[in-house]
Parts: C-alpha cells; sequence; structure tokens
C-alpha cells in the first residue's frame, strides 16, 4: 500500500512539471542583484523610480528610450544583454510593456534580426510575455540586442519607451499570457 501512494506520489510531481518552462538564464529587469553578470548595456534607470510613472503597475523595469537620450541629437535606441544558452533548442523570452507610446522593437542575435513586435497602439498599459525559438551555434554567453523602432512619442524625456520586466533563456514553452510572467519569474528564483 505504500509502494503504491509513493508511486502515485512521484508520478504527480512528473506530471506537474513536464510542462513547467526550466531556466537556463534570466533576468528580472530592474532587480540589480539579477543584472550582475549580463553585461547589460543601453538600458535606462530602474522605473518607475526615476520618473513616477505608472508602467503597468511593475515596480521595477527599464526602458530602452530614456529621458538621458538628447532630442537634438537622435542616435539608435537599443539595448543589449549578455544571456547564457546551452547550445541546444531554447526559448528566448521577455516581459514587456505595451503603453500609449508605439513600443514596437526588434530583437538581434549575432546582427541577425530573429524576432519583431508591432506594438498595437492601445492606449493603455498592459504587460505581455512574448518569445521564440531559437538554438545558437554553440554554448555559451550571447549577446542579445533590443532595438526600438518605433517613433518617438511627447513624453518620451518623462516616462522612456519600450520597457521590459524580464528575460530567460529556457528549454520549455514560451508562456504567451499577460499575467503569467510572475509565476515563471517565481521558478526562476
Amino acid at each position: 500500500m505504500n509502494c503504491i501512494k509513493i508511486s502515485c506520489l512521484v508520478l504527480s510531481f512528473v506530471f506537474v512539471f513536464a510542462g513547467v518552462a526550466l531556466a537556463l538564464d534570466s533576468v528580472d529587469i530592474g532587480l540589480p542583484a539579477t543584472e550582475v553578470g549580463h553585461s547589460m548595456a543601453g538600458w535606462g534607470p530602474i522605473e518607475p523610480a526615476t520618473s513616477q510613472g505608472y508602467y503597468g503597475g511593475i515596480t521595477d523595469c527599464r526602458a530602452i528610450w530614456t529621458n538621458s537620450d538628447s532630442p537634438a541629437t537622435p542616435v539608435i535606441q537599443e539595448a543589449f544583454i549578455d544571456l547564457l544558452f546551452n547550445g541546444g533548442p531554447e526559448q528566448l523570452s521577455f516581459r514587456h510593456l505595451s503603453g500609449p507610446a508605439d513600443d514596437s522593437f526588434e530583437v538581434y542575435i549575432g546582427g541577425v534580426n530573429v524576432y519583431t513586435y508591432n506594438d498595437p497602439n492601445d492606449p493603455g498599459e498592459s504587460w505581455y510575455v512574448q518569445g521564440f525559438n531559437y538554438t545558437p551555434a554553440g554554448p555559451g554567453m550571447i549577446t542579445v540586442r533590443f532595438l526600438a523602432t518605433g517613433t518617438q512619442w511627447p513624453s518620451w524625456a518623462t516616462y522612456g519607451q519600450v520597457c521590459f520586466d524580464g528575460i530567460w533563456v529556457g528549454t520549455g514553452p514560451v508562456a504567451a499570457e499577460t499575467d503569467s510572467w510572475g509565476g515563471v519569474k517565481a521558478l526562476f528564483r
């Protein structure tokens, strides 16, 4: 009788973890302890601490297009992050804000455009989990480039544009719901 209970318990855990995305690497953007070792460049300050905006209710995130950029000197609005890949088929996922600005962006790896997000230009602020499958040439740290492609909005100097809350490399399915990041993020801590 005890063997049957133990077997059922083991089977329960197998079914629970069968569909779980296992993180190879993850960064909770805006939480400095998780950003260490990821060679991040081009990301703005932690929001909403800098500008006191709403940011869809998130308390720690970073924008690509920030108030430190001069309107007199147009520059490419981009941010970089190094992430660890194992060399096999993986998924790169990220949680980003779709706000009142045009938060469209592209993702590049090795100079190749591997993902494009076209903002639907809705007036609200909603967080989305997006991602794509990727198989690197080999294992190791790989630089991922996020390029903002939307037109600068009137309040960019105050609130920024194209904001991210988290990025992860995983072996499971990419989540695609607006509220899934909290559960996924908890798995990676």
